[in-house]
């Protein structure tokens, strides 16, 4: 079986119904220039409001999940560190 080009193959790199961890993703990702999807779904369930709580996505091309995934890190870092409350 041939391997997926990593081209075309698309990851997911963050899953949220925080919208301004989700606006700061966004943002990181247009700075380091890495072309992403973002996408919103109503969650189901009871206790969600589609309205208020949807959960957000972003997705990637494949080769681009290292550099992603270390921006995304550095926001984690950045949401832990003292004074960010």
């Amino acid at each position: 079986m041939e391997e997926p080009d990593p081209k075309l193959e698309i990851v997911t790199i963050f899953e949220s119904d925080d919208l301004v961890a989700f606006s700061l993703a966004k943002s990181l990702l247009d700075d380091a220039g890495v072309e992403y999807f973002a996408s919103e779904d109503a969650p189901a369930g009871f206790g969600f409001s589609p309205i208020l709580n949807p959960i957000r996505r972003i997705q990637i091309p494949a080769y681009r999940k290292e550099q992603a995934l270390q921006l995304m890190e550095e926001l984690s870092d950045a949401e832990d560190s003292p004074g960010s409350s």
